[in-house]
This record gives C-alpha cells, structure tokens and sequence, in this order.
C-alpha cells in the first residue's frame, strides 16, 4: 500500500518531484537552522553573564562557535564540496 501511496508523486511528471524535492530542502534548512540556534544558546547566556570569567570563557567559545557554524553552511549549501571539488581535480 505504501508504493501505491507514492504513485501520485512519480506520475505528475517532474513538476511535482521538484515539489516535493524543495519542501524536503526546506524542512532541512528549518531544522539546521533550530539546531543551530540550540547550541548557540549556552554561548549566549555564558556572554551576557555578571561573571568575567564566565564571559571570557564565552568569547572563545564564541569564536570557535562562529567558525564552526561557518564551515556548517559552506557544507550544506555545497560550497564546500565546490571548492574541494577544483582544488582535487583542478575543474
């Protein structure tokens, strides 16, 4: 029953593939984007903290944090695999 269920899907021709196929790249991005933002709120209350060495403790976890969400979009919007793609072989 489950096959039958898809058909719908694989018959509309590639309109509604390429439908289904940008909800998937949105859920996606939604559910990046919460992830990120979780494991951005530690650093944040560690950053706005009364404690100095709270905050300073919060600055280089900041920075690490910030490189680290970096290098997670380059990879997600392929960037990254584009770049080590010509570095590789050189197209």
């Amino acid at each position: 029953m489950a096959f039958i269920s898809i058909i719908p899907f694989l018959s509309g021709g590639g309109s509604s593939i390429s439908a289904v196929l940008t909800r998937i790249d949105t859920i996606a991005i939604s559910v990046s984007a919460v992830i990120i933002s979780l494991l951005w709120i530690p650093i944040a209350i560690e950053f706005f903290s009364s404690d100095e060495s709270k905050r300073m403790i919060a600055r280089t976890r900041l920075k690490n944090a910030a490189i680290g969400t970096f290098i997670y979009i380059l990879a997600v919007s392929g960037l990254l695999y584009a770049v080590f793609n010509y570095i590789i072989t050189g197209s």
